[in-house]
């Protein structure tokens, strides 16, 4: 008798894991200990006075109350979601244009045969792109990337990691991310993209020692092809054909208004804009000028604004869920519990090894939860008082989410690009 083939595992889907935690959660406030921090008000923004740390008498929460705050996210994040669905939607039209596709061509068709140039290029605007937030349609490029290693004598694995590096680079650095970074600090009460300058610092770095990493192996594998990864698979890789996008004067003439509505972001940010209606005010405006510049219909502008947007319903969904979790949590009062007790763990300790612990604790947890803004949803109002307590600041905490959201994110993307 044959023995029945085992199924592969798969982790389930995001709203299934945060459904499941919002079950534990409630289970949790009738079994976990209430307790609460007192707080001060330090420069205007309530803080947790960690040795005020005492238990209260239990809150537990009912079955239907947590059934209630599970859509109550909606209303609670309203502004959140709004923000990336139309910035999500914004940049489906810029894409559409193919003004990005068209200049990386030019670069490949022009540096091309120049290892020492084209890789930094490219890994550059990779990283730019990433460093904007964009993040899904960078996959678009991977088989762009896979023929110019044919003519750098590169293999596959150098073209995946040209563009999946560049992204991870700039997402590390998370200086302008609105789906990571800009979520992560609204909930911790810090101007949206603050800290920037350090945040552009940390992707330059990831920018220069992946590109020192991916010429030494470009040139290991000229001088010894079997030295490569993907040495006796090449031919197992499909041939991916890839359209030759023309840089037409009209998609110049996008790229450079894409360029300028980039410009006006970093300004705004940097100026004590709202960010949450600023932000999508400027993707919108940039995506109405680049499409119209390419001749563009408004029919043509608002159906690829809503298919990008619907990339984002699910995101929008589990952000609302990964909201209720902490509304049930704070309901039943043991979110301090929760990070008196994650505080316990690091008490006398050093800072950096608080900060590493976390880098750490957000690394694992984006195994299950994949959407940055879920993610964030999800940890950073705990990690928030884990930080108080322990003496780091917030823009300490939300560097560690970024950093520990990039590091997962490089393995799931590199696992989209093979399929």
């Amino acid at each position: 008798m044959s023995n029945p083939e085992k199924k592969p595992f798969h982790v389930p889907h995001q709203l299934v894991i945060l459904f499941a935690i919002a079950v534990l959660a409630t289970l949790a406030t009738y079994v976990v200990p209430a307790g609460t921090y007192d707080t001060v008000t330090v420069n205007g923004r309530k803080i947790i006075d960690a040795t005020t740390f005492h238990y209260i008498a239990q809150t537990p929460v009912g079955p239907w109350d947590a059934f209630l705050a599970l859509p109550g996210g909606f209303t609670k994040q309203v502004g959140i979601i709004a923000m990336i669905m139309m910035i999500a939607g914004a940049i489906s039209i810029i894409n559409e244009t193919k003004c990005i596709d068209a200049s990386i061509g030019r670069l490949v068709s022009r540096y091309k045969n120049n290892l020492y140039v084209i890789i930094p290029l490219l890994l550059g605007v990779f990283t730019l792109l990433g460093a904007m937030g964009i993040n899904t349609p960078i996959i678009a490029f991977v088989p762009v990337a896979l023929i110019l290693n044919r003519s750098l004598g590169g293999d596959a694995m150098l073209g995946v990691a040209l563009v999946l590096m560049g992204l991870i680079c700039g997402l590390g650095g998370g200086a302008f991310c609105t789906s990571s970074t800009a979520v992560a600090q609204k909930l911790v009460d810090l101007p949206a993209f603050s800290g920037w300058p350090l945040r552009i610092a940390a992707s330059v770095v990831l920018w220069v020692v992946g590109s020192f990493f991916l010429i030494a192996y470009a040139r290991k594998i000229r001088k010894d092809p079997t030295a490569s990864f993907m040495y006796g698979a090449e031919d197992a890789l499909p041939e991916t054909p890839v359209e030759d996008v023309p840089l037409t004067p009209r998609r110049a003439l996008a790229l450079v208004a894409f360029i300028i509505g980039f410009v006006f972001v970093v300004y705004g940010a940097t100026h004590g804009w709202k960010i949450s209606d600023a932000l999508p005010a400027v993707f919108m405006a940039t995506a109405i000028v680049c499409g119209a510049i390419c001749g563009f219909s408004p029919d043509k502008m608002a159906k690829e604004f809503v298919k990008g947007a619907k990339t984002m319903a699910s995101a929008a969904v589990v952000v609302a869920f990964a909201t209720g979790i902490n509304t049930i949590l704070s309901s039943g009062h043991i979110v301090h519990t929760i990070v008196h007790a994650l505080a316990s763990l690091f008490t006398g300790t050093s800072t950096y090894v608080s900060a590493i612990g976390m880098y750490i604790s957000n690394l694992l947890i984006n195994l299950v939860l994949c959407s940055s803004s879920s993610q964030a949803t999800t940890v950073i109002p705990i990690f928030s008082g884990v930080g108080q307590v322990l003496g780091l600041t917030q823009q300490v905490v939300v560097r560690t989410f970024n950093f520990g959201d990039a590091g997962v994110s490089l393995y799931r993307w590199y696992r989209s690009a093979w399929k």
